[in-house]
């Protein structure tokens, strides 16, 4: 199963070519409604995968509002749960820079149950610099990613009771 983190359209695009290439039956987008693209995200990125000819039952798509990589992979762990057919692997298509924050989510998640494969978007197809650390916006990026890592041990695998309840207000990095 493939499994798209939600956020650039570029990462939709390479999960269904990733699909066309045979290296998955499955596609799985997740995603609320978007204000700033003014659409439901999982069902936009479900018109991409049907209009590049995956067919309609090989798409999967969970609307639910998610605020975090976490909560995308919960919800994919709901939908798996909830479903008979036997999932071995998922493909994670994410940003270069948000796979080792994206592995740790899905991995802790799932544990050992399922194997997790991370599948960056290649360079050239997203808006990250190659030579990231020459871009002052690029740097910004990896940082905020390290930063949200450390937030996401702490929040998701340290913290309990007092601490944990507080650190909810944070949960939309």
């Amino acid at each position: 199963m493939i499994v798209t983190s939600s956020g650039a359209e570029y990462r939709t695009d390479y999960a269904i070519e990733l699909y066309k290439q045979g290296l998955a039956s499955k596609l799985f987008f997740t995603g609320g409604y978007s204000e700033k693209n003014q659409r439901n995200e999982a069902e936009w990125s479900r018109r991409l995968a049907l209009d590049a000819g995956a067919p309609d039952d090989a798409v999967i798509i969970d609307t639910s509002e998610v605020i975090s990589t976490y909560q995308e992979a919960l919800r994919l762990r709901s939908y798996l749960d909830a479903h008979t057919e036997t999932i071995t692997t998922i493909m994670i298509v994410t940003d270069p820079y948000h796979t080792r924050r994206a592995k740790w989510a899905y991995k802790t998640v799932f544990g050992d149950q399922i194997k997790v494969r991370m599948v960056p978007v290649p360079f050239e197809n997203t808006n990250l610099s190659k030579t990231w650390w020459k871009d002052a916006e690029s740097r910004k990026m990896v940082w905020n990613e390290y930063v949200k890592l450390v937030f996401y041990v702490i929040r998701y695998e340290l913290s309990a009771g007092e601490l944990k309840t507080w650190l909810t207000r944070f949960d939309k990095i």
